[in-house]
């Protein structure tokens, strides 16, 4: 379990250096990441900054929200039933992270879901618009009963946005987790930059669905090599 525990913190860790480095958090880089430990009913949960995580930095909880191992701030405790209602919720979910990433941020301040503008979205498994968790102060109950209600009404979403906050995503794994910041951040930015010379517009479901299904057709396919003579 030792040696399990070590490789799940190493995971997070990767993950947050790879937001980091790709320029796609707030200027504070604050966020907070979590992955499920498989085969039981707690999971990890690191601090508010994903800059500079150490795999020791990550506590262990119960899905409860129970800190069973380590420590979190007062600060980072308040994010605590963010993550957890959504392994709750999602039973197939392994990874929550959540950031201030700016632009899908915006559509989150302007209380606005984020519909699927770009191919990026559509091939991370998301046609369907992002929606908005409505406001509550962090860590609230209320917060959590509106994170909650979101996740109800997009039942195959991948990720929400907090109103007046941030953006949570999730997905089976950190890997999945990762790409749904980059393709939310991605998207939110090519609508905001549309906007200001057109309106921007979102792909149909047939469209997302003609994207996708390109997207596993390749997938199937395999690595792709050449061949000597």
């Amino acid at each position: 379990m030792a040696s399990e525990l070590q490789e799940l913190r190493e995971a997070v860790v990767q993950g947050a250096d790879a937001l980091v480095k790709a320029g796609v958090l707030s200027a504070s880089q604050h966020g907070n990441w979590s992955i499920r430990i498989p085969g039981t009913d707690r999971f990890l949960l690191s601090g508010s900054a994903l800059a500079g995580m150490r795999p020791q930095d990550l506590a262990v909880l119960t899905l409860d929200g129970e800190v069973v191992d380590g420590g979190l701030s007062a600060s980072s405790a308040e994010i605590i039933q963010m993550h957890a209602c959504v392994f709750r919720e999602r039973t197939g979910v392994g990874s929550v992270v959540h950031t201030h990433s700016p632009y899908s941020t915006a559509f989150a301040v302007a209380s606005r879901d984020l519909e699927c503008y770009s191919e990026a979205l559509a091939r991370s498994g998301s046609t369907e618009p992002v929606p908005v968790a409505k406001y509550g102060p962090r860590g609230s109950a209320q917060a959590i009963t509106n994170i909650v209600e979101a996740l109800h009404r997009s039942p195959g979403q991948q990720a929400v946005l907090l109103e007046n906050h941030g953006i949570l995503c999730f997905g089976p794994d950190v890997a999945t987790a990762q790409r749904m910041v980059f393709a939310l951040e991605e998207t939110a930015q090519l609508a905001i930059l549309a906007s200001a010379i057109g309106t921007p517009r979102a792909l149909t479901a047939e469209m997302g669905q003609q994207t996708q299904a390109r997207a596993r057709e390749f997938a199937a396919r395999g690595t792709v090599t050449g061949h000597q003579s």
